[in-house]
């Protein structure tokens, strides 16, 4: 069982992963912004995390690599993002995608 975090400003997109997710075995949170992310991850290391790149209050990137410096600094950052025009650039920082709207198959593998 892994130990789950969801980070997206579309609740409805977060609250559903983590539910599927629990579903499947694995303990899951959800953040709604790139500030509560942080402050979720200052008080819970979590195994893997799926984050959005276009965050109300900061780019997804950005908070990224701000939570690999901190006690999630050996999570596995998955790219959550209905964008579809992204460079390598764009992904250095992440371990891998999940693109939206997002298929339970593709979830599963990555909590894998």
């Amino acid at each position: 069982m892994s130990s789950v975090l969801f980070v997206d400003d579309l609740e409805d997109t977060a609250d559903s992963l983590a539910e599927i997710a629990s579903a499947l075995g694995h303990q899951s949170a959800v953040a709604y912004s790139g500030a509560s992310a942080l402050e979720i991850a200052t008080l819970d290391v979590f195994d893997v995390i799926f984050l959005d790149l276009t965050l109300p209050d900061g780019d997804g990137r950005d908070v990224c690599l701000q939570l690999r410096r901190g006690r999630c600094a050996g999570a596995r950052i998955i790219a959550l993002t209905g964008l579809a025009d992204l460079a390598d650039a764009d992904m250095e920082c992440f371990d891998g995608l999940l693109p939206k709207p997002c298929r339970i198959d593709d979830l599963e593998r990555l909590l894998a």
